[in-house]
């Protein structure tokens, strides 16, 4: 499943990454693991649900904008 997503251009959001202030819900140490692929207009998410596999994948979009924002605001948002 890991390869596939990298192979569609994703990448794993990491521990230190500042998307994690944005997505504060979203944490290994709650069972959850973020993947980001960003495009001009837009950002989209897979939230895999761990133990890998055992509750599947979630996709969303968003604006880029709308994530940019929030990053510059110090804003959360919802998954």
């Amino acid at each position: 499943m890991y390869d596939q997503l990298i192979i569609n251009g994703f990448e794993r959001i990491e521990r230190d990454d500042r998307m994690l202030d944005v997505f504060t819900n979203e944490t290994r140490e709650k069972g959850i693991e973020l993947w980001e692929k960003w495009t001009d207009n837009k950002v989209e998410i897979i939230r895999l649900h761990l133990p890998k596999g055992e509750n599947g994948m979630s996709r969303y979009i968003f604006q880029r904008k709308e994530i940019e924002t929030a990053l510059e605001e110090n804003k959360e948002l919802r998954l």
